[in-house]
């Protein structure tokens, strides 16, 4: 069966056809025929640069035993999608549902049929895999020979150390323990489902969500922490909330509204955000100059000889760095309080989660066709009607 010729292949027939009809009437070589590249031009219809370029890539085949490829397409990238932590711990619970519930295998096309219904997914497949492979899964063969999703060991290990510190602290010490982190709400948040009828059309939601307000706070068992609430405007217009806060507002929000607050002796829970996890000890890496490593073997009382390279020089560092230490937990540290991380997209383990499912379907209720300026008062009102039992429950 011949090959099927696309559109531009079949333009070059047709152009190669013309060329060799008017030299037919002319009765002559229109070019000599000395001049193969300019002929070759005139015949195809392009350019004696692009006859020249795709001569050199022909050889270049031949050579390799490759074919001639089509180049690549100029032009911005599609943008980067990425999850917050809450979609991220959704795909992991689906994943133990596949294995738990369902008794089946997750694959990537079951996965991103779910995801796409459940949170709105809107990257393609390869986009799935990428996100898998960032949250620590990978293919392992089973005994069946069949591929299936694990977790990274060093991921199981973390969580295994986490739920320990927990349930030491509850035979043992009984410190208070205190969960933190953040989250957001739009102007005109409401509910997406309401009673109504042909005649009543209840609640109405805008097309427009109007200007988001991030939200700080931390609780545990014994309800929210007294005076620790942060709400403010977001400036940013990025998807993603976590671009409000930064190492600065984390930091003094930290020490002016959370530490002089928190119940003595406390555990404080928290996940592993850019802005909670700024290291006060950072070792140079690979991506460092060589004057950087260099200070920084100097500067820890370490040798080196001035012959050797980068990687030479990194060979010290990873031998001679220390564990990292963070300023958000020396802060609290220094105040007599004990900072435990939760493990990467294990948002389940952290209740405030459930607590801001709680508050954002409080403010649903009471948000109604209220002007967009009111919801900080309304947010502080749901706030209020969240009570220890909550927190317990």
């Amino acid at each position: 069966m011949p090959k099927t010729l696309k559109s531009g292949e079949r333009r070059i027939v047709l152009k190669a056809k013309e060329f060799c009809e008017r030299e037919k009437r002319n009765e002559a070589p229109l070019i000599p025929l000395r001049c193969v590249q300019a002929r070759v031009a005139a015949i195809t219809g392009v350019c004696e640069k692009t006859v020249t370029k795709i001569t050199k890539e022909g050889e270049v085949a031949a050579r390799t035993s490759t074919k001639v490829s089509t180049p690549r397409k100029s032009g911005p990238r599609p943008k980067r999608i990425d999850l917050d932590d809450f979609e991220r711990c959704a795909i992991r619970h689906k994943i133990h549902e596949f294995y738990s519930v369902k008794k089946e295998l997750p694959t990537l096309t079951k996965l991103l049929h779910e995801m796409k219904s459940e949170i709105d997914f809107k990257g393609s497949r390869t986009t799935l895999w990428r996100i898998m492979k960032e949250m620590g899964f990978y293919f392992k063969k089973c005994r069946s020979k069949r591929n299936v999703l694990m977790e990274r060991p060093d991921i199981v290990a973390w969580r295994y150390r986490f739920l320990e510190v927990m349930r030491q602290n509850r035979i043992g010490n009984q410190c208070p323990v205190v969960y933190l982190d953040e989250t957001y709400i739009h102007a005109t948040y409401c509910a997406g489902k309401c009673w109504q009828s042909e005649k009543e059309q209840g609640a109405l939601s805008s097309d427009s969500k109007g200007p988001r307000w991030i939200i700080v706070h931390a609780g545990g068992a014994m309800g929210f922490i007294p005076n620790a609430q942060l709400i403010f405007r977001s400036q940013s217009q990025a998807a993603d909330y976590h671009d409000d806060m930064n190492q600065t507002n984390f930091n003094k929000w930290l020490s002016e509204k959370l530490i002089p607050n928190l119940p003595p002796q406390s555990i404080v829970v928290m996940d592993n955000a850019s802005y909670h996890t700024v290291q006060v000890n950072k070792a140079p890496t690979m991506s460092s100059t060589k004057t950087e490593m260099q200070n920084w073997i100097t500067s820890n009382d370490l040798s080196y000889l001035p012959t050797m390279i980068k990687a030479q020089l990194f060979e010290i560092i990873k031998e001679h760095r220390q564990p990292p230490v963070y300023e958000a937990d020396r802060m609290l540290e220094e105040h007599g309080h004990k900072v435990v991380r939760l493990p990467p997209y294990h948002c389940d383990l952290n209740p405030i989660e459930l607590i801001w499912s709680v508050l954002k379907r409080r403010i649903a209720e009471k948000n109604v066709g209220q002007e967009a300026n009111k919801i900080v008062q309304i947010t502080e009102e749901a706030f209020a009607t969240i009570t220890e039992a909550d927190w317990r429950k």
